[in-house]
Formats: C-alpha cells, structure tokens, sequence
C-alpha cells in the first residue's frame, strides 16, 4: 500500500521536478498553483528522486530481499537464486564453540563468535540453522538493516537478525548481527554472510521464566473489557470525535493500589476521552471486577496517568489523574469511594504523574509533566519542538508542595524547576541518586535533553539541574526513566527508553547527511542510537549503553527494573512498539 501512494504522489508531483508550476486539477476546477518551494520537498518523499541517496534506494530493496530470506528460512525451502549470488561465500550461521554466559533454572544464555567464513551452500547453512530451531511452533526469523557502506557495484550492510521458536523445553531464541555483501544490482543478490555478535537465549518452560497472558481469564467476564478495552485505541478512533481526546498513539496509562485495603492490589485503567476511565477490584479468586461508576471514577476526559497514593495520610490510597489539560485530585474514604478535592488547569498537556516527599515533612507532593503548551490542542499530537533535536519550546512541568488538608501550591517557580522546564517532558522519576537522603529528579524528555534535578532544599531551598554537570542529558526522544542499583555498589544506576531508530542509524551515518551542518551530527546519530543505561559513578555518570548491550529496546516506551529470576540482580523490561492496524503498512 505504501509503495502504492508513493507511485501516485510522484506520478502526481513528477511535473513539479520538470519545471511546471501546476498541479493536476481535478475536473471542474481550475489548475491550482503550487508554491515552487514545495517541490525540493515533495523530492524527498522518495529517496529515488532525492538526490545523493542512493543508500536508501539500496536499503529498500535489500530489506525486501532479507524479507523474502526470512520467509524461505521460516520454510527451509524457496528459490534462494532470488536472494543469493550463484557464489555465496559466508561463515557459519551459529557457531560451534558457545560461551555460557548466564544459566540458571530458568534461563540460559550463550554467546560466540563464528569462525572465518568459508564458502557453504545456502541449504547447509538453513538446514544447520533450522536444526537448531527446529520448532514445535511459532518459528519465525526477522531482519532489519541498520547500516550501509556503498562501494560501487558492492554495497555492504549490517542487519539485526532475529529468530525465535517455541520448543518442548522452552522458547529458543538467537540473535545476532548480520554483515552482508551484495552485488548491487536492480535486484541485489547476497554474496557473502559474515555472522557476528551471536548470542542465543533458551528460557526454560515450566520453571518460572515464562509469562503468560491472562487478561482475557481476568477481566472477561467484565462488559466493560469486552465491550472497551478489548476493542483497541484505532476502533475507537473510527468511532469518536477527535475532540473527545482520541488521537493515533494512544498512550493511556495504569496504576495499581489496594484502595478497599483489603490487601490485595486494584488495577486503575485510563481510556481516551469519551470513554470512562474504570476502576477493578481484585476478587479473591484472583479475577477484576468492574466498580468505576460505583467508586465515582468513571471520567470521561482524555486521562493520560495516574497515581494511587496516600496524599492525606489517613492510611489508604487517594488518586491522582493526569487529565489532558488539567490535574484532577481525589480522596478515598478507606472503602475505595472517592470524592473529588482539587481540579485545576495546567499550563501544558499533562502526560505522567511522580509522587515523593521533597521536603521531608511526610506528606507527598506532585510532579506533573507537561508536553504539548497552553494553545496546542489544535495543531498536533506530537507538537512542533524547535530544533528537533534540542528543542526548548514545549509546555512546562508543574511542582505541586503538599501543605496539608488537600491544599496543595504550585511551587515549580520558588523551588528551582522552571530551569530548563520547555522540554517536552513524557516522563519522570524520584530518587535519591547521591544518597544525601533526600530526593531528587530525573526528567525523560522527547526531542532532546533530558534533567536531573538535585534536591538542594536542605542548602539552597532550590532544586539545581546537574544533568550537564553529571553527564545525563541523553539527548534522545526520551520516554522513561527507570532507576536500579545494576552492579549492586549501593549507588542507583538510571535507565531511559528512547527510539532505537533503524533508518537513523542507517542515514546519520553517511557522508551526505548534514553536509552544510555538522556541527550537531553526533547528537542526531545518538538520538537514533536507542536506550541509554548510566552507571553511577558517584560523582558523575558513566553511558555503559553499548557495552551492556542495552541500546535496541526498538521503539520504547517504558522500562522497569526488576530482578526477573530471583538472583538478586536487576533485569530490566522494556515496552516497547508503535502503531499497529489491521493495515501494517506506514501511515
């Protein structure tokens, strides 16, 4: 379908790149004139017609030939004379000699080098691939290139390879890097294969490393779920008005709380505008039982976060909603019936919520991120940041000081935080990173840096953005923020989701990009480089990112620290993904 709209629009734009002034007008009317400043534009929707970017006219093509690959692997049959040169000389696909690296109970880990390459023929190398990942089902292999060198009449790319099947003992897993040369042609074909950074992953069914959905066995029976939530953020789109609040990415998030104290955890679930926010108690038998309109939560604004936290201290778990433009805050009365206290009008589009006692007088104030400004909500979803990269013109975040009996200040402006506070902000996290006792704040922002907030409160009564001084800025699309102590030295290390970009990785790194401008090319191919893990070193923050191998979360959207198999390690969990429709094709 993509392919489909490309050929239309530069069959309808094609008289712009010879010289016309006119677009095609459609019967009945008169020709239209285009602005001439369009056209250099409109050239650059197909690389084809983008002058210098013959990379990218490569890179469609061998990624269609690595799908077509992919396939013929997944069958362990196929005409391989349309993906490989009639001489293929490649290293082995999996090497003979692994190194464990991790293996307990639950999990093992292995990881290798392949020997130098040697010619094979392509049916040894699927069927000593296939072997190993021979399948009880769900057996399937995917490419994606991540860099291009051209050479004339070769081209050489490095591609993430991944497979992974469902097996007897578990679900098997290899990853790898794939450096492939091609015969630059019209259809590239495959001359040589070299395999490295191979690891493979073998996580042991039955024995607790396995995780299986159970949302369907947990809130079936519930109208609200079948009826809702089940349906997805694209059925609601078709169904209603863009001005409740429904828009393309989604977005809405959970919190979990007991607020009936009856010691088990409720789930707190926010939905687009125009449907009702639920509430569902967990039943003892394990199942959620919908209580929204019951409780007095069901609101029907655009709810983007929320809290459950104990904002009086009277012992159970108030809620905190981060509604569109406003903040709404509500208390529990023990039974898990709320009653609205405060809703006030924010100065951006709130997106995440954080909660923690800055000042240490035992109550819990509020900080809000904020990303789209005041003014916005007709322009677009994702804003308009400026510079891309390093922008500093979305709305501001907002520091709420709890005094007390549901009275809560604005403090963003006497504490400090309206320092660098035009970022685009998505999400944040409390942590005493310098062990002094109090608590500080790390700030995740889109299109650029990112804070770190010290808590000075004690000296100064201001919090001081040490992000640069420290090393953290992580000039990224940023869009969590994680913190765990990863080498167990006492000090809490931070992990930030951002974008791992495929294309960027590819067009950051050749010779014509930012010719005129290379003063912030760095920035650009970090922004695309993906997660960042930073080590506390006490006195600053070390990026280990590439060494610990935890850069390619894809596109993602949160991470959680969490010590998976019980070994007293922290693992982390990465969501992660973007639009998905029945079509799979780019918007």
């Amino acid at each position: 379908m993509i392919q489909e709209l490309r050929v239309c629009l530069i069959g309808l734009l094609m008289p712009l790149a010879m010289g016309q002034e006119t677009l095609p007008s459609i019967p009945g009317r008169e020709t239209v004139p285009l602005d001439a400043d369009v056209a250099p534009l409109i050239e650059k929707v197909d690389p084809s017609l983008d002058r210098g970017w013959d990379s990218e006219v490569f890179s469609e093509a061998a990624s269609a030939q690595l799908a077509q690959l992919a396939a013929m692997i997944e069958k362990g049959e196929g005409q391989w004379g349309t993906v490989i040169a009639p001489k293929l000389s490649s290293s082995s696909w999996r090497p003979e000699k692994l190194n464990v690296a991790l293996e307990d109970r639950l999990v093992r880990v292995a990881r290798g080098e392949t020997e130098t390459q040697e010619d094979q023929s392509i049916e040894d190398l699927v069927s000593e691939l296939r072997v190993k990942l021979k399948a009880d089902s769900g057996f399937h292999v995917k490419f994606k290139i991540i860099r291009i060198r051209m050479e004339g009449q070769l081209a050489v790319c490095e591609a993430i390879f991944q497979a992974y099947a469902s097996k007897e003992e578990g679900v098997y897993q290899q990853n790898a890097v794939w450096e492939c040369e091609w015969i630059n042609a019209k259809v590239p074909l495959i001359s040589r294969i070299r395999v490295k950074d191979y690891e493979e992953i073998l996580s042991i069914s039955g024995k607790g490393l396995h995780f299986e959905d159970t949302t369907a066995a947990l809130l079936g029976s519930q109208s609200s779920y079948r009826g809702q939530l089940s349906l997805g953020a694209d059925h609601w789109r078709e169904h209603l008005q863009i001005e409740y609040g429904t828009d393309v990415n989604g977005l809405q998030g959970i919190a979990l709380g007991d607020v009936n104290g009856d010691g088990w955890d409720d789930l707190y679930v926010c939905q687009p505008g125009g449907l009702p926010n639920r509430l569902y108690i967990r039943q003892p038998e394990g199942t959620l039982h919908d209580v929204s309109a019951l409780a007095g939560v069901d609101w029907m604004e655009l709810t983007r976060a929320a809290l459950l936290v104990d904002l009086d201290n009277d012992g159970d778990q108030d809620l905190v909603l981060s509604q569109d433009y406003y903040y709404m805050l509500m208390s529990n009365d023990g039974s898990g019936k709320f009653t609205k206290r405060l809703e006030t009008r924010a100065p951006a589009k709130l997106r995440s919520v954080a909660a923690a006692d800055i000042e240490g007088d035992g109550d819990l104030d509020l900080y809000f991120c904020g990303r789209n400004p005041s003014g916005d909500e007709d322009r677009s979803v994702l804003g308009f940041p400026l510079p891309y990269h390093d922008a500093n013109n979305g709305g501001p975040n907002v520091m709420l000081v709890n005094e007390g009996d549901w009275k809560f200040a604005d403090k963003t402006l006497a504490l400090g935080l309206n320092v660098n506070n035009r970022r685009f902000s998505f999400a944040c996290s409390w942590e005493d990173y310098d062990n002094d006792g109090d608590q500080d704040l790390y700030v995740a922002n889109d299109f650029g840096r990112n804070n770190l907030y010290r808590n000075d409160l004690n000296e100064s009564g201001k919090f001081v953005d040490v992000a640069r001084q420290l090393g953290v800025e992580d000039m990224s699309a940023g869009m969590s923020i994680t913190w765990g102590d990863v080498n167990r030295d006492g000090w809490m290390d931070a992990y930030i989701s951002n974008m791992f970009s495929s294309a960027g990785n590819r067009i950051t790194y050749q010779r014509q990009f930012r010719t005129g401008n290379s003063k912030h090319l760095s920035s650009f191919q970090r922004h695309a480089r993906g997660n960042t893990l930073f080590l506390n070193q006490q006195d600053k923050f070390e990026d280990v990112s590439v060494a610990a191998n935890v850069t390619m979360g894809r596109w993602a959207w949160g991470a959680q620290f969490t010590d998976l198999n019980n070994d007293g390690w922290e693992d982390l969990v990465v969501a992660n993904g973007f639009i998905t429709t029945e079509d799979t094709s780019d918007l």
